[in-house]
């Protein structure tokens, strides 16, 4: 059994695995084989096992149990679950927590506990003793020049990464009650503005069917107005743009991700590309699978955004049948974002599996 057990969102990956490098294994000298982590090498559940049971019997049996609770942890479903079992177990439970997420905020089964800023020196300098005392580590295995630098070079990297990459703020409960009031407001708005908006289609198609439709065509150029398939058309181009960037097997791995369609990119031949995209971060390696990764580089965030905007046209648009009449006018592929045939017709790209 692992004797260190470290709760936390896979989102947060980087900062996990600069925690074990830097402050467990480095400094205090923890086996990398005494850590049970999720996503760091050395630390995953082993190839083949229930994911569920290991994760229980490891929480179950560790001696200290990590909590990084950042933005992402809290949202997590098996994180909140995993923080709610180390309340029962026998080990030393250590919420280490990452700004924006207060003592306040942190919940309420932990405000109990001592509760640590991981960003704080103190805090480590106590995360030390704690994990020495508790795992029987010799004094002399933790050289107190070594601990002190690899402390500030652990907080410097993880505050680099946050710079790059914000956690979005916490909404208190009072904001939270708020906003729900403006969004029942601005639903109510809404359906106002679509019954106005279905009056003016209805009364634009009989103006195009009376009057002659190249010059109502230029009447609308003149104006600026577009259809909704020039919208979703100019909407797709951008997608496009940001896609043709990569290889056809890194389109493969966006578009299962993005979709989270049960396919399996195997990537056969195509191993340079992967080990390329790897090494910029655009995707990762996650137990043999890859992944996307959205949020390191700016090229991810770009194409990311462009997909979500695609599909938040398609579900605005989900009861205009004048825009699917159109759509179905140009296009064989199902207006569908997780259909393969709709990516490579409306995104103009290959998408590659293998």
């Amino acid at each position: 059994m692992r004797q260190v057990f470290i709760s936390h969102s896979s989102k947060d990956e980087p900062i996990v695995k600069a925690f074990i490098d830097d402050i467990l294994v480095g400094s205090l000298a923890v086996k990398v084989s005494d850590i049970f982590c999720t996503t760091t090498d050395g630390t995953k559940i082993v190839s083949g096992d229930d994911w569920r049971n290991s994760i229980q019997e490891h929480l179950a049996n560790a001696k200290i149990t990590f909590l990084i609770i950042t933005s992402f942890y809290k949202e997590s479903e098996v994180c909140l679950n995993e923080m709610g079992a180390a309340w029962v177990t026998s080990a030393k439970v250590i919420p280490l927590i990452v700004e924006p997420i207060k003592y306040s905020t942190v919940g309420i089964i932990q405000q109990p506990k001592q509760v640590e800023k991981l960003l704080d020196e103190k805090a480590l300098d106590r995360v030390k003793d704690l994990v020495q005392e508790t795992l029987d580590i010799p004094a002399k295995e933790i050289k107190s020049d070594r601990w002190t630098s690899k402390k500030y070079e652990f907080i410097i990297k993880v505050e680099q990464h946050i710079e790059r990459n914000p956690f979005i703020l916490p909404l208190s409960r009072e904001e939270f009650d708020s906003l729900i009031k403006d969004k029942k407001k601005l639903e109510i708005t809404l359906r106002t503005l679509i019954s106005d908006k279905q009056e003016l289609e209805k009364m634009n198609e009989e103006l195009k069917a009376t009057k002659d439709k190249k010059a109502v065509k230029e009447i609308e150029k003149k104006f600026g107005k577009t259809n909704d398939l020039e919208e979703f058309e100019a909407l797709c181009k951008e997608v496009e743009k940001n896609l043709t960037r990569f290889d056809g097997i890194i389109i493969g791995v966006i578009y299962k991700t993005f979709t989270q369609k049960d396919v399996i990119v195997r990537g056969n031949g195509w191993e340079r590309q992967l080990e390329n995209a790897v090494s910029r971060d655009y995707i990762y390696d996650n137990d043999e699978e890859y992944v996307a990764d959205w949020e390191t580089t700016k090229e991810m965030r770009t194409a990311y955004a462009s997909l979500n905007e695609v599909e938040r046209f398609i579900n605005a648009n989900e009861t205009n049948s004048s825009f699917y009449e159109s759509y179905d006018e140009e296009y064989e592929a199902p207006l569908k974002m997780s259909n393969l045939d709709f990516w490579e017709e409306a995104f103009n790209v290959n998408v590659y599996l293998e």
